[in-house]
C-alpha cells in the first residue's frame, strides 16, 4: 500500500490476482534497487560513525528521546 499508493481499502478490494502480481512486481523493483546500490542502503543505523561525518551528517549530540541515563 505505501509504495503503490494505496489506501487500506484499495488494497482490500483488489482482486486477489492483482494483489499478487503488484507484490511480485514489487519485489522485482526492490531487488533491483539493492543490485544497483550494491545492497547498501542510506539508513543512519547501517552506516558507522566515521561514515556519517563523512557525509557530514554527524550529530554534536545524541537526540534527547536516545539518551540513556545511568
Amino acid at each position: 500500500m505505501y509504495y503503490m499508493g494505496f489506501s487500506y481499502w484499495e488494497c482490500y478490494n483488489i482482486p486477489i490476482q492483482y494483489r499478487v502480481w503488484f507484490i511480485k512486481r514489487l519485489n522485482e523493483e526492490i531487488k533491483k534497487s539493492n543490485e544497483k546500490s550494491g545492497g547498501q542502503t542510506r539508513g543512519a543505523h547501517h552506516n558507522s560513525p566515521d561514515a556519517r561525518s563523512l557525509m557530514n551528517k554527524s550529530r554534536a549530540q545524541v537526540p534527547a528521546k536516545l539518551r540513556r541515563f545511568t
